[in-house]
């Protein structure tokens, strides 16, 4: 019976050796009681470990120490404890081990692995350096590797280069993961390059894997002394990687060749033909490059691959943005939403479809919702206040981002409620909300948009020292943002600097010579100087820029009239009219070209149309007594006037 049982543990050992677990495990069993060799001892509990019977291994091993008390017996259930998670009681095992024998290495290595496992780097660098003391040259490579991954796990790339270039020094003994990862603490150094040709010699590597019968098992057994378990684990992480290529493509993203990242990025599509995350980064890569067409084609497979997937829905709708396409991307946002009404994310773009298409009643209608399901993420409330801006509903625009502040207070959300503190006229309140922000992020005090922003209340103040101080440190943190430039030349026209405002406005117009609110800007400044025909070249510049323009019209006709061409004048005044009838200056300066050629009757008439657009909510007798108070004209045309609106009152002069 006993021969049998040898028998049969030798029949097993076969299998095991042949990695045929199920047939190995089937004969082991049967020959268990014949197992007597303490090696032999240790492969039958790593075949129940490696067959699914964990638990089972560590009770055997147990036995095992309890009639043998070796290290080796406690160093084995630990590595099968830490591949269980177990890690803390593997450390136990280990610590007994190394108690038992700490000239061995291995109890010191699988320590160090426990350890790392358990996020306690000092630890593990501690114990895989006490390893590295006790190896040779046959087991330190991998070592190496470990204690590479110890660094590069804690956050120090450096140290983590310096042990994976230890790994690779033997390139006989390196596996592709060495490569791998020294190529990704090279990125994090910033020595790119170099770790595009570490990670060649990783591709080739992995690929001759790949090309290998065994999928490269006997090359890796034959460099390495790791486990076919461990062979298991770095092949799934080679394929986690994409053999390599899409981190090859993001190399070559930094070193500015697309060309390059898409060669990689069809590579890996060649290899992984089903993997939604390669044509996204390939589609983006295409995007990148000008290749929008592509771009898209790989969009739209993501899409239809994997419907539910939001990211290529995302992807697709900013490029459409980008080429100012918002309906197109508003009916692809719709088709994610009638998949997922009930993702927040979808509810966010939906409703900022909504919001771009002007659509904004609906968008609030979206925001409604998207904040029933998710009510404690700031960006929906700032979300929520951009729609209430656009309806100018200031005052729950202002509650909203009160609402994010208090989840998630940062600089952007209180430099958004100053603006809106601003823009309600509530100047204090909007300064110190702008010093909130410095206080959330002490370098946005140097910001340009702080700046800029701070420029614009001291403005609304009327300190103008002050808003000029503003203005010029942001010219001074931006010099090549053309606004800033025309934010000090106002500025500079309020307080009477004239020179000093063109000379602000002819920088910006050399920084930006399309944007025409400096051209009438400046053809303001030129007649305030009496200089009308420069200010006319401007005004004209200004209509050439954007045709029918009512304020460039109104200062034309202005010069017209200081020119004395009163056709001109009346032509341009006409034209104001025609796109603002309600424009009471342009009907007052009629009335005096009217006035100055006899046209007694169409002064009067201009006269009266001015009185009545001049303030919608003013008396009628405040009105008549603007009439009477205008300079310019007889008294006997200004009562005819008044008797004309008079007239047209009736009994509510009465009544005011």
């Amino acid at each position: 019976m006993k021969l049998m049982k040898r028998i049969w543990f030798r029949i097993g050992n076969h299998y095991r050796k042949k990695r045929d677990f199920e047939q190995a495990l089937k004969y082991m069993r049967k020959g268990e009681s014949a197992i007597t060799s303490f090696n032999d001892k240790l492969h039958y509990a790593e075949l129940l470990h490696n067959s699914g019977h964990s638990e089972e291994a560590i009770a055997y091993l147990g036995r095992v120490i309890d009639t043998s008390g070796s290290h080796r017996a406690y160093e084995r259930r630990a590595h099968i404890l830490r591949e269980l998670n177990r890690e803390r009681e593997a450390i136990e095992d280990l610590d007994e081990a190394i108690r038992l024998n700490a000239d061995n290495y291995m109890n010191w290595y699988t320590r160090g692995i426990a350890h790392k496992d358990l996020n306690q780097y000092e630890e593990a660098i501690r114990d895989l350096k006490e390893s590295i003391k006790r190896e040779d040259r046959s087991t330190v490579i991998s070592t190496y590797y470990e204690l590479g991954m110890t660094f590069y796990e804690s956050g120090n790339p450096a140290e983590a280069a310096h042990y994976f270039r230890l790994s690779i020094q033997e390139p006989e003994r390196a596996i592709p993961m060495y490569y791998y990862m020294l190529s990704v603490s090279l990125d994090l150094m910033d020595q790119v390059q170099e770790a595009v040709g570490v990670l060649q010699e990783g591709i080739q590597l992995a690929d001759r894997y790949e090309a290998e019968a065994d999928g490269g098992y006997a090359l890796f057994a034959g460099s390495t002394n790791y486990s076919y378990g461990a062979f298991q684990t770095f092949q799934r992480q080679v394929r986690e990687a994409y053999s390599f290529r899409k981190s090859m493509a993001d190399l070559y993203v930094q070193l500015g060749d697309m060309g390059q990242a898409e060669h990689y990025l069809s590579e890996a599509i060649e290899r992984y033909p089903d993997s939604n995350e390669l044509y996204l980064k390939r589609a983006e890569i295409f995007n990148r490059s000008g290749n929008k067409n592509a771009a898209k084609a790989d969009l739209e497979w993501a899409i239809e691959a994997a419907p539910d997937d939001y990211r290529a829905y995302f992807d697709m709708a900013r490029m459409y943005r980008e080429e100012g396409l918002e309906d197109q991307a508003y009916e692809l946002i719709s088709k994610l939403y009638a998949r997922q009404p009930d993702s927040p994310l979808a509810c966010y773009w939906m409703a900022d479809c909504y919001y771009r298409l002007g659509r904004q009643e609906e968008a609030l209608a979206i925001n409604d919702k998207l904040l029933k399901l998710e009510n404690d993420d700031a960006p929906n409330y700032v979300q929520r206040a951009d729609i209430y801006m656009e309806m100018n509903d200031l005052p729950s625009a202002e509650q909203a981002l009160k609402e994010a502040a208090a989840l998630q207070d940062g600089t952007e959300i209180r430099n958004k409620l100053s603006y809106v503190l601003y823009l309600q006229g509530r100047n204090e309140e909007a300064l110190l909300e702008l010093q909130e922000a410095v206080k959330q992020e002490e370098s946005f005090s140097e910001h340009p948009t702080y700046l800029a922003a701070s420029g614009h209340i001291y403005k609304e103040m009327g300190m103008w020292d002050l808003a000029i101080d503003a203005y010029s440190q942001a010219i001074q943190a931006q010099p090549s943002n053309p606004r800033f430039y025309e934010f000090r030349a106002v500025c500079f026209v309020e307080t009477g600097q004239l020179e000093r405002g063109l000379a602000d406005c002819a920088q910006g117009l050399s920084l930006s010579p399309g944007q025409g609110s400096l051209y009438s800007l400046r053809s303001g400044i030129y007649y305030s100087m009496a200089d009308y025909a420069r200010a006319k070249e401007d005004t004209l510049q200004v209509l050439e820029l954007s045709p029918g323009h009512p304020g460039a019209y109104f200062r034309l006709g202005q010069i017209y009239y200081k020119d004395q061409d009163e056709d001109a004048a009346l032509a341009a005044f006409d034209e104001v009219l025609r796109l603002v009838p309600e424009h009471a200056d342009s009907y007052l300066y009629k009335a005096h070209i009217y006035y100055g050629q006899f046209e007694h009757e169409d002064a009067i008439q201009a006269i009266v149309n001015w009185s009545l657009h001049l303030q919608k909510e003013m008396p009628p007798a405040d009105k008549i007594q603007a009439i009477e108070g205008l300079m310019g004209f007889e008294e006997s045309l200004l009562n005819k006037a008044v008797e004309r609106l008079t007239g047209m009152y009736g009994h509510q002069l009465y009544l005011s």
